[in-house]
């Protein structure tokens, strides 16, 4: 298995990936901030909002296999990923800047347009992300090819998510005069980025043909594809796992910022984008030296190793304030293991799903890319639904957001007109005033310590249950390419 792929395909497909990272960073780790601290919603919506996003995402997540057996179906003369690609994107940028709007409504008038623009957000977005996703292991079957594009994208695909998570909180706490104000601007900017990444894509990628991958097959229905899901066993195990382990990550991330607002009092600093710098560097550290891992042990392992990390990370973050000092050096060396381990376990994710696809083409006799690849977003989009249910009843319950983040909201609206520092000092003052320390235990337990029981289940999952290791991997390639060789 030699085949190639050139590095003009290698860096065309993984670049592009920067504006859906920044899109869906945004989306998925601001539009409650947003809510919170641009809008100044009550308790009882904040968890409306937060039962509409968890509903949505479970259509959502529904929807996914059902939009992959869509795009397995589709013949152009683009091929069947790339009209989906850029379709999504223009689809689903529309939506993205409108729910960054402020439209002057309460009340269920709100929630209605709020529940409506998500739901059809989720579902534009859906297109875009499963064809592009889909079409990754369709560029490849050399397993070290996929580990280097895998590898690549992923890089790329951080650094969106980085410029965005970093560069948000300094600008709407900063800039344009109220966080509205700010929010509106930043979700233009973005959803831009986003649309020309994917407008280059479509015109600029070709796709290369490869006998194995590119496969002649009878239409998928949609009985066949939920067999296709069921009876693919390491499917289903991966499934499992890495549920489990998003949940814990992702309450983890959509927390941090309410952590360095509140618990560690930095309204305004730049102490969070100093954090994400930290996670730039570990994540991409991590991502360039998987390849040259792989040579030298096993997913297993680098899985083990990488799991150690991540519970090492927040053990450290729990520490500190407590039994650690509350500084950055704590802060960021807790976060610089974490995000590693997490950085290792990205690709390895994304290599194990790939590897399913010849497994079920091997044990089922159908290859089926974009049914297997929809359950990345498929597990997404469940675990981002229980993620928002746990958010907005952490900051409902501890009584941040109705004793502290509502009336800060309108606070700053009384003294957007004072210089910026002046700002801040009052604000980390009123923040200081009015928090409580059963507030801030509350935060630090649903940030750290549920997510790292998530995840060490989710470890123990894969690592008793997934069973396609390089040798397993190798005869299973071996067996699929003596069924092709006699129509060559």
């Amino acid at each position: 298995m030699t085949e190639i792929v050139d590095k003009r395909t290698k860096y065309i497909y993984s670049m592009t990936g920067i504006g859906r990272d920044m899109m869906y960073a945004l989306y998925a780790n601001f539009l409650l901030v947003f809510l919170t601290d641009g809008i100044g919603v009550s308790n009882t919506t904040l968890i409306s909002v937060g039962v509409i996003i968890a509903i949505a995402r479970v259509w959502d997540a529904i929807n996914d296999p059902i939009m992959g057996m869509i795009i397995d179906n589709t013949k152009s003369r683009h091929g069947k990923f790339k009209p989906w690609i850029l379709f999504g994107a223009l689809l689903s940028a529309i939506f993205f800047y409108l729910l960054f709007q402020d439209f002057g409504l309460s009340g269920t008038a709100f929630l209605v347009v709020f529940g409506l623009l998500y739901v059809l957000s989720g579902m534009a977005f859906t297109m875009n992300d499963i064809a592009y996703w889909s079409l990754y292991p369709s560029l490849t079957s050399n397993p070290q090819e996929r580990e280097s594009i895998g590898s690549l994208a992923r890089i790329f695909a951080s650094l969106g998510m980085f410029i965005v998570i970093a560069a948000v909180p300094i600008v709407y706490q900063n800039m344009f005069g109220t966080p509205r104000n700010a929010f509106s601007i930043i979700a233009l900017v973005v959803c831009l980025v986003y649309v020309l990444s994917q407008i280059i894509l479509f015109i600029f990628l070709k796709q290369p043909r490869n006998k194995l991958t590119d496969v002649r097959q009878e239409k998928t229905t949609l009985k066949a594809m939920f067999n296709i899901i069921r009876k693919n066993d390491q499917l289903v195990v991966i499934i499992i796992a890495i549920l489990l382990f998003n949940i814990g990550y992702f309450v983890t991330t959509a927390l941090g910022i309410y952590f360095f607002n509140y618990d560690f009092n930095k309204y305004g600093g730049g102490e969070f984008t100093m954090f994400m710098g930290v996670l730039a560097v570990s994540q991409l550290t991590a991502l360039m030296i998987f390849p040259a891992l792989m040579k030298k042990i096993s997913r297993k392992k680098l899985f083990t190793i990488a799991i150690l990390m991540i519970a090492t990370g927040y053990a450290l973050f729990i520490s500190a304030g407590y039994v650690l000092p509350m500084n950055m050096l704590v802060i960021g060396f807790a976060g610089l293991i974490l995000f590693s381990g997490q950085g290792f376990i990205q690709v390895l994710v994304l290599v194990m799903l790939a590897d399913t696809i010849e497994y079920g083409h091997w044990k089922l006799g159908t290859r089926n890319e974009s049914v297997v690849f929809a359950i990345n977003p498929f597990v997404v989009k469940m675990a981002t639904a229980f993620q928002t249910i746990i958010v907005s009843v952490t900051l409902a319950v501890s009584g941040l957001n109705n004793q502290v983040i509502n009336p800060l909201t309108h606070y700053i609206d009384t003294i957007q007109h004072l210089p910026q520092e002046q700002r801040t000092t009052l604000i980390r003052a009123f923040i200081d005033a009015n928090t409580t320390t059963g507030m801030l235990l509350i935060l630090r337990l649903s940030m750290i310590v549920l997510p790292l029981l998530l995840i060490l289940c989710s470890y123990l999952v894969y690592y008793y249950k997934f069973k396609i290791d390089d040798k397993f991997y190798k005869q299973i390639t071996s067996d699929l390419a003596a069924k092709v060789a006699p129509s060559e």
